[in-house]
């Protein structure tokens, strides 16, 4: 060692400071990350099930009008 230097690690130092910076960086991700899904939960769940209940309906009006159609289509047949 030479004199008059202290003993430090420069490794350690830097270890200490990359590991400050990912753990601030890792709690704002987590942050977010729940920001995100009580997003999803909150707004995007509710609206496609809504749009979906519609295009069901939409989906069974015209499978009912199909219906209606070769129905019909054989009753003419028939006379």
């Amino acid at each position: 060692m030479i004199k008059g230097r202290k003993k430090t690690r420069p490794f350690t130092k830097a270890g200490e400071r990359l590991d400050d910076m990912l753990g601030d960086t890792t709690q704002r991700i987590e942050e977010e990350t729940q920001k995100l899904i009580a997003y999803i939960n909150d707004e995007l769940v509710p609206a496609i099930r809504e749009h979906s209940t519609t295009a069901l309906r939409i989906a069974s009006e015209k499978m009912r009008q199909a219906a209606d159609m070769m129905e019909a289509s054989t009753r003419r047949k028939k006379h």
